[in-house]
């Protein structure tokens, strides 16, 4: 009897050890899906951050401000970024971006006062072009008008998707989407079968002390929104939730994210 129930004391002790070891297996693989899943959002985010940083070399705003110190109005341009996905995917298809640029002299502090900025140059140089205008009589212009010995001359790319992106073939209609987010979703429970959930982007003006600084952005996507119960099982799912915890509990955003509204920090993506 004692060797029986040795026995059967014993084949249950193996089938604790196949059940944990199991459960490890399961906890590694969904760990490493996980993993996946947020190296394929990232990899999106990033590309969105190419795309803005081009749209902001060919886009400038204008404001003018009131300054309390010196009791003045001023004025204040700065590169902007784009504010929505149609804005930036229309850009990115019709775009003509600067493959190189050839600078020569320096814009003088009068001129840059002005607005003249080395882009605008290059701008101002290439319409005066395509109204027929030789390079000698621009010169002669640019020195009339405070940028004597200043030319930049822009080689245009001719595919500017491949320049940004680095290949022909980039689906610019599909940045706008969060990848993984087409799987049913109870979270987002009017979300249509099938469909993406888009990026979160914002863009603005960001002031300090009543002065404008500088135009920042900001793009993210919820834990919510690619890490599904769908996609990633019952333990995949109460590591989300465990992992949106966490995240709120130290205040920070919990998904990922490429810049900061509040913040500049140069488009830097908060797993950094």
């Amino acid at each position: 009897m004692k060797k029986v129930i040795n026995g059967i004391l014993l084949l249950c002790a193996l089938a604790l050890a196949w059940i944990c070891v199991g459960s490890i297996v399961d906890d590694q693989e969904v760990e490493a899906q996980i993993d996946g899943r947020k190296k394929v959002v990232i990899a999106r985010l990033l590309d969105i951050k190419k795309a803005q940083e081009a749209y902001k070399e060919q886009h400038d705003t204008t404001l003018f401000y009131f300054d309390e110190e010196s009791e003045e109005e001023k004025k204040a341009t700065f590169g902007c970024y784009a504010e929505n996905f149609d804005d930036l995917i229309a850009f990115l298809k019709t775009a003509r971006y600067p493959e190189q640029i050839r600078k020569e002299g320096v814009i003088q502090e009068g001129a840059q006062r002005k607005g003249w900025t080395e882009k605008k140059v290059a701008d101002h140089i290439y319409q005066l072009r395509q109204s027929g205008e030789s390079d000698e009589a621009i010169r002669e212009k640019l020195k009339a008008e405070e940028l004597p010995g200043v030319w930049c001359d822009t080689i245009w790319a001719e595919n500017p998707i491949k320049a940004i992106f680095g290949r022909e073939d980039y689906p610019v209609d599909s940045l706008r989407y969060i990848p993984f987010s087409n799987e049913p979703n109870e979270l987002y429970p009017d979300k249509a079968e099938g469909e993406f959930l888009e990026f979160d982007m914002q863009a603005m003006v960001h002031f300090k002390m009543k002065v404008p600084m500088n135009y920042v952005m900001q793009c993210e996507a919820h834990f919510n929104t690619f890490l599904t119960k769908e996609g990633l099982g019952n333990v995949g799912n109460n590591k989300r939730k465990n992992l949106v915890q966490q995240e709120e509990e130290r205040g920070n955003y919990p998904g990922l994210r490429i810049g900061d509204i509040a913040n500049w920090n140069n488009n830097a993506g908060n797993w950094e």
